[in-house]
């Protein structure tokens, strides 16, 4: 048997010329072949929405950069019913007042530390006009979304396929144990001598 990689995988894949291969045989390496094929198909996809989700966070990260703005703002109360951030830090909620990059005074109910009391400043995000607003994307963030994407298509379509490719297998090994079983059974009078 051949020890070169590049055979066993043209033989793995039914790309080689057996004569003793089943039809059963031809079916799965088909399957494999196609798996195989459907598998870089998936990361030429995953590649090429990788980058088109990066391109869209960029866009994303332009205009939240023109339409959100950094302000200082005075609370006006101790902060209040602390409770779990999704970052996992502790926040809570106070009254607070600050100056629309507009021009515009404003007031209104901000995210803040715990530790925070009436009077000390904390930096918040606002669009335009004052109205307070999430930080704005950031690359990190466009990053991660463009990785996730990007992998997260060829992942899914190689666990998918890999179990095209093992259920085939099973099936066929199941198909071939009882066609051997049944020649077997034509096959085992012939080996016996004298009826035992």
């Amino acid at each position: 048997m051949s020890q070169n990689p590049f055979a066993r995988l043209a033989r793995w894949l039914g790309l080689d010329r057996n004569p003793l291969r089943r039809r059963c045989d031809r079916v799965e390496a088909a399957v494999r072949l196609s798996a195989v094929l459907g598998v870089l198909a998936a990361v030429v996809l995953g590649i090429m929405l990788g980058l088109r989700e990066y391109g869209l966070g960029l866009k994303e990260e332009a205009r939240q950069a023109q339409t959100r703005h950094p302000v200082n703002a005075t609370l006006v109360e101790d902060v209040t019913t602390p409770r779990l951030s999704a970052a996992g830090a502790a926040v809570g909620h106070a009254q607070a007042r600050w100056t629309a990059p507009d021009g515009t005074v404003r007031a209104g109910t901000i995210d803040a530390s715990p530790s925070k009391h009436a009077g000390d400043v904390v930096a918040i995000w606002t669009d335009p006009h004052g109205t307070v607003t999430p930080r704005p994307q950031d690359r990190e963030t466009t990053v991660v979304a463009a990785l996730t994407v990007g992998t997260g298509v060829p992942l899914a379509a190689s666990a998918f396929l890999a179990m095209v490719v093992l259920s085939t297998r099973a099936v066929n090994q199941r198909r071939a144990r009882r066609v051997w079983e049944a020649q077997w059974t034509v096959v085992e009078p012939m080996w016996r001598i004298n009826g035992r």
